[in-house]
């Protein structure tokens, strides 16, 4: 472990020069900000794209940076499962988090059966198996929110530091 030496002459915080600053920092904060505000700030309903998949489950992105939207912490999505079916064979990826809005039904998220309807919420833990079925006579509609672009910032953010934290920086 790094341990920063003690200089023979202590000097207070007041007497000390900085004689190095990280500008970059500051100029790509900056930068972040300002394409934030240039960012899409609405979706309105007749915008949405519903895309079919597997069983006839219906999904539209909401909040999604490949709609424009420069979120960097997490995207929203709004999906519906027909009555009387399931959404898919199951399936797992990073955590998510689902409000259900519409119709009744359970979840097998891990080995437990969890039922759910209108105003119920779910967290979805990540690498977990999971899948829904719709026992009401209505479509089921829930949003779901998926943290996959604090993630993938995380991401980078963890790689650009890796290199300084190894032994062999530390000296």
């Amino acid at each position: 472990m790094w341990i920063p030496m003690v200089p023979s002459e202590w000097k207070s915080s007041k007497d000390r020069v900085v004689t190095a600053r990280a500008p970059e920092a500051l100029e790509l904060y900056n930068q972040i900000i300002e394409s934030k505000r240039k960012s899409r700030i609405m979706m309105h309903s007749d915008e949405l794209q519903w895309k079919t998949i597997e069983g006839g489950v219906k999904v539209a992105n909401l909040i999604d940076f490949r709609m424009g939207f420069q979120n960097t912490l997490a995207n929203l999505a709004i999906s519906e499962i027909p009555p009387g079916t399931q959404a898919s064979d199951g399936h797992m990826h990073g955590e998510a988090y689902i409000y259900w809005l519409e119709g009744e039904g359970y979840s097998i998220i891990g080995d437990q059966k969890y039922t759910w309807g209108p105003g119920d919420a779910q967290y979805v833990p990540p690498e977990t198996f999971h899948q829904h079925f719709v026992t009401s006579n209505t479509p089921a509609r829930y949003l779901r929110v998926i943290p996959s672009p604090l993630l993938m910032n995380l991401l980078a953010i963890m790689a650009s530091v890796m290199p300084y934290l190894k032994p062999e920086a530390q000296k």
